[in-house]
């Protein structure tokens, strides 16, 4: 009988101690998930205040190879090529109307083939012709910006 008065005591205070820390468990679950808000709330104020902001680029080899660069820090102010020349190997040549990239990571050159830049059009969610040259398009926060290499 002893025995089994033992065995209970032990149990209850196992489920107490079991009480206790799961209660510290969630109090310190939730602390952790109001202060990661907190972060992302003043991260969000000072990036408007940052001469720096973070936009997505997309390169399509146009051979099934497509890199992301997703969260890119570019300056203020910065155009589609400075902000492609940040992520990869840009060759291009300036003409009449702007800069024309020739090559991106030594591809280019083919027949016919030609790098064509596009914006992602949310409203619609279609990726949109690039509606001016590469230099001349100012990128703002958080744009999604891509490459393609298509055949003409």
């Amino acid at each position: 009988m002893t025995e089994k008065r033992g065995w209970l005591w032990i149990s209850i205070g196992l489920i107490c101690l079991l009480i206790v820390s799961s209660s510290f468990g969630a109090y310190y679950y939730m602390e952790c998930l109001k202060y990661k808000q907190l972060y992302n709330e003043s991260l969000t104020e000072l990036q408007k205040y940052s001469k720096y902001m973070l936009v997505n680029i997309l390169i399509d080899f146009g051979n099934g190879t497509k890199e992301w660069h997703n969260n890119t820090l570019v300056a203020r102010g910065a155009d589609v090529l400075n902000a492609t020349r940040i992520v990869a190997e840009v060759n291009y040549i300036r003409g009449q109307y702007g800069a024309f990239v020739t090559h991106i990571r030594g591809v280019g050159g083919d027949p016919n083939t030609y790098w064509l830049w596009y914006v992602w059009n949310s409203t619609s969610a279609r990726w949109d012709f690039g509606p001016i040259a590469c230099d001349a398009y100012v990128l703002h926060e958080g744009e999604v910006v891509a490459w393609i290499y298509s055949k003409f």
